[in-house]
């Protein structure tokens, strides 16, 4: 059984994934959901979807067990012919781009695409600060930076590519007048480069859609993923980020079987276990649970009412670790922007420290302190450096900014930043800690 997962965006909602659960497909090009429903495809090792609905490329073991390469009529012909070519091999990966401009005088279009193997990398019509970037890696006698890891790019010439190595290129594109082309893309990958301590091998898989602009999916080695994509596919998207880590990384075997109580009571859904500190009490959980759902269907509420105008535009879906699922629910009203904010219960804020008493007298403030943030957010049960990680990102004052009505926004903005510099205060005391999980 191969050990890759992949995930292909199609044109008009299509897409083709292959993970722990096995090949999942939506609406594929009739020649190649004949090919995998015929029964020839014993195993896929990597499949990718191209912009038009004959373009694609299927890399998989056939029915005899022998590797095989199989492709659209409408592939582009350049990568047809170096298919046909190439001795098939589970290490080959194809990745299918937007139509690019071949010729600025001719005005021609071309499939885009890039192809390569451990003997060989071809490409074509990518966007030229994409292929600059592949060039820079790329020297008289071999790989500078070592070979591509990913590379995917998408329309208005976003693109992606990461080497072996770990050298990063990125592009979220901008309009003419100077606006994001791909603006939860650009969210994301500034949110990224903010974390303290982030670097790029953070990043386990990224794809951008070859079709639609700011349609993507991005997961990280520690199981929290981020994406965006048209409410038909969320389901598919939120399984494959789950279960992509299962075939990633080999499962460690348990040295033994046997466990304590309290091992047993505390161990998580995938198998590690909770420190002791981030068991909650009853009372205190139940208030975070209650507060925590209203948060998330109030921001549900005001991200449906950001996109009501635009159905058809991608949907930010909030960030979320493989024991941690809770984040923006579906929101079936017509929305409504937030126009107060969520304060933490008053019940939760009792901290006495006398610094903290003047702090919350504030009434144009947050009405808690970092204690009291503190304790509300281990009654979740999950308080982590990744779980406060996934959390800040909700309080980033742009994106919350966005959520809220005109005249609430600035008042808005500077509450939420009060509760995003409080977490990082508390992930650097939990990094100083060594508690980092």
């Amino acid at each position: 059984m191969s050990s890759t997962s992949c995930f292909s965006f199609g044109p008009e909602d299509s897409f083709i994934s292959r993970s722990f659960e096995g090949l999942r497909y939506r609406d594929l090009p009739q020649s190649l959901h004949q090919l995998i429903v015929a029964g020839s495809v014993l195993d896929v090792h990597w499949a990718a979807l191209g912009p038009v609905k004959e373009s694609w490329v299927l890399n998989f073991q056939d029915a005899t067990g022998k590797d095989n390469l199989a492709w659209g009529e409408e592939s582009p012909s350049k990568l047809q012919d170096i298919l046909k070519k190439t001795p098939p091999s589970p290490h080959i990966r194809v990745f299918l781009g937007p139509l690019a401009r071949f010729n600025a005088v001719t005005n021609w279009l071309q499939d885009s695409f890039i192809a390569w193997d451990a003997a060989f990398i071809r490409w074509q019509g990518l966007p030229p600060e994409l292929e600059e970037c592949l060039q820079g890696w790329l020297t008289p006698s071999g790989w500078r930076a070592g070979p591509p890891r990913i590379v995917t790019w998408g329309p208005k010439e976003a693109f992606f590519a990461m080497s072996e190595y770990g050298e990063v290129g990125c592009y979220t594109g901008l309009t003419e007048g100077g606006e994001p082309t791909w603006p939860i893309f650009k969210e994301t990958v500034e949110e990224w480069r903010a974390e303290k301590g982030f670097s790029w091998g953070d990043l386990a898989y990224i794809v951008l859609d070859p079709t639609v602009p700011d349609q993507f999916l991005a997961i990280r080695q520690d199981g929290s993923w981020s994406g965006s994509i048209d409410d038909i596919n969320e389901d598919a998207l939120e399984t494959f980020a789950r279960n992509y880590l299962k075939l990633a990384k080999p499962r460690s075997k348990s040295k033994s079987h046997a466990r304590t109580e309290s091992q047993a009571n505390n161990a998580r859904p995938n198998g590690t276990t909770k420190p002791a500190d981030t068991i909650p009490e009853a009372a205190a959980q139940a208030l975070y649970e209650q507060w925590a759902t209203d948060v998330a269907s109030s921001f549900a509420a005001a991200l449906a009412a950001n996109t009501a105008a635009k159905p058809k535009a991608p949907r930010k879906l909030e960030v979320r670790s493989q024991s941690q699922r809770s984040g923006i629910p579906s929101y079936g009203g017509g929305g409504k922007l937030l126009a107060t904010f969520p304060y933490l219960p008053a019940t939760i804020t009792t901290c006495k420290i006398q610094y903290c008493i003047g702090v919350k007298a504030d009434p144009a403030g947050l009405k808690a302190c970092k204690h009291d943030v503190e304790r509300l957010f281990r009654a979740s049960g999950m308080y982590s450096v990744a779980w406060l990680r996934q959390e800040r990102l909700r309080w980033h004052p742009d994106r919350f900014g966005r959520l809220c009505e005109e005249n609430f926004r600035d008042v808005g903005r500077k509450l939420a930043e009060e509760v995003f510099k409080i977490i990082d205060v508390l992930i650097s005391e939990l990094e100083e800690r060594g508690s980092a999980i």
